[in-house]
């Protein structure tokens, strides 16, 4: 952009030189004719001071034919009782544009617009009730070299992560094309320059079908997608934000106009767009996009403040569920809330980390940015680990063996039934195992293959060592605790603890008399 001069106190630049003005020239005011007296200046140029009630100023700056000027008028102090007028006019005295700036507390704004012809354009500031500080921005739009895209089909191509300057006339959008792929995060930024409350811009993202996407902070919205002028004590917000998650390969548009289609005269801007990697699971944004989770496997990825994380898993009713979210990357301020979805879609009252399935079918878990933030952590990112569990509740109350007494030819011998929640092996002794004491397991006498969760019935055992004799034997049952399928317990009470299959902390077994034949 060009160099913005600043002029100070009543001091202006002329084009001969420089003048201090103690006496601000009157006249015209009506009629937009301005007198002699009037200095010249460059478009880019802060003029400062302060009139006094009634009093006014007059500046001239010389544009080419179709070149745009806005003035914006700016104070930073008490406004009561204050009001004043700007206005623009053609070299033969017509008034361009003009406005008054009522009574309000910290008014910034702008008037302007594209002229009809070349010549010297005369600019009016004038207090029309009270002293008058102001500091006014006399301003002639730069050319935008990524005209013409005025519409989707002219779209300027832009890489992300590489800055767009941009120049908003009047009602003209200005539009922009990037590729995103399914599941990047899209992220938006727009600055604009020299803000007043009719130079305000905003943006709009559009997916590869046409159709306008954007997440918006969920809490406090001020500042995404559009600027915000006069904002509080003299601060604007210069920078609008807005971001989304790509849910296809295309490519994305960005719109960029003024607020409600149109701004005063012009506004320049600087755009920029980034694309992010959130995750492999991703795009997951909704309840039917949502992630299969295999229970116990952990999921490493990221949580934005414009994402949602959907993920669906199976339950039986009376299962146990938890859910395990740890943060592997912290980000200040950023919260986030989770919702369990029952199979028919209502919201589960959960304590967390853990509640019970009231329902068989399948569940769906919403990961997102929680309510009580603003917009300060929208465009922040969290690294978080999930692990969902699905336990069908207490394996003691529900594991079982049946051991009857029966005849063999002492090689092998049946368990009658057998009920493992978690799958896992029966194992024969030829004493009773201990039930919590200390000491030293008695001998194994034959272990079944690895069985699956839920019931079987006749489950054929080979002995390591025939039978020589009848005698009694005992069936103990146990979890596959590493999870390779191969009994290959330490027998020692300590790990025995850890593998049994227990109601009331007492080994679920049962023995059975074996007659040798």
């Amino acid at each position: 952009m060009r160099r913005r001069d600043v002029i100070g106190g009543l001091f202006v630049l002329g084009t001969g030189g420089t003048d201090w003005v103690d006496t601000p020239p009157g006249g015209g005011a009506e009629s937009g004719e301005g007198p002699e007296e009037a200095r010249t200046i460059s478009g880019g140029t802060t003029v400062e001071g302060t009139l006094g009630d009634g009093e006014e100023l007059w500046y001239t700056v010389d544009l080419e034919k179709a070149e745009t000027v806005s003035v914006v008028f700016r104070v930073c102090e008490d406004w009561t009782e204050r009001r004043a007028a700007i206005s623009v006019c053609a070299p033969d005295g017509t008034v361009l544009d003009s406005t008054e700036v009522p009574e309000s507390d910290y008014p910034r704004v702008a008037i302007g617009g594209t002229v009809p012809e070349t010549g010297t354009y005369a600019v009016r500031v004038a207090s029309l009730e009270g002293q008058l500080p102001y500091s006014v921005l006399i301003d002639v739009a730069d050319d935008d070299g990524n005209e013409p895209n005025d519409d989707r089909e002219s779209a300027t191509a832009i890489v992300p992560s590489e800055p767009v300057d941009g120049v908003v006339v009047g009602a003209e959008s200005d539009w922009y094309v990037f590729d995103a792929e399914a599941g990047d995060g899209i992220e938006l930024e727009l600055t604009a320059h020299d803000l007043a409350d009719n130079r305000d811009v905003e943006m709009a993202l559009f997916d590869p079908t046409g159709d306008e996407i954007g997440e918006t902070p969920r809490d406090r919205p001020f500042g995404a997608y559009s600027t915000v002028a006069n904002f509080v004590d003299c601060t604007d917000l210069e920078t609008a934000i807005g971001a989304d998650v790509a849910e296809r390969n295309g490519s994305y548009f960005v719109r960029v106009q003024g607020v409600d289609g149109s701004v005063r005269g012009f506004t320049d801007y600087t755009l920029v767009v980034e694309t992010v990697d959130l995750g492999r699971d991703e795009p997951n944004e909704h309840r039917s996009t949502a992630t299969p989770l295999t229970p116990d496997e952990t999921i490493e990825t990221t949580l934005a403040g414009y994402d949602h994380d959907w993920y669906r898993f199976d339950a039986d009713e009376g299962d146990e569920i938890t859910v395990d979210y740890e943060v592997t990357e912290f980000v200040d301020l950023f919260s986030r809330e989770m919702t369990l979805y029952d199979p028919h879609h209502d919201v589960v009252d959960v304590e967390w980390p853990t509640t019970t399935a009231e329902t068989t079918g399948s569940y769906s878990l919403h990961v997102a940015q929680s309510d009580e933030m603003g917009p300060k952590p929208f465009l922040e990112k969290e690294g978080y680990a999930l692990t969902v569990s699905v336990d069908d509740g207490d394996s003691s109350e529900t594991a079982r063996v049946t051991f009857a007494d029966q005849r063999s030819d002492g090689g092998c011998v049946i368990v009658d039934e057998v009920t493992l929640p978690e799958g896992g092996f029966v194992v024969l002794y030829d004493e009773r195992p201990f039930t919590g004491d200390d000491g030293v397991l008695p001998n194994v006498r034959g272990v079944s293959s690895f069985l699956e969760a839920g019931s079987h019935e006749r489950v054929e055992i080979g002995l390591d060592e025939p039978l020589a004799e009848s005698r009694r034997l005992w069936a103990a049952v146990y979890h596959d605790s590493n999870g390779n399928r191969e009994f290959d317990l330490v027998t020692t009470a300590d790990r025995d603890k850890e593998w049994r299959y227990t109601t009331d902390e007492i080994q679920v077994m049962d023995d059975a008399r074996v007659e040798r034949r």
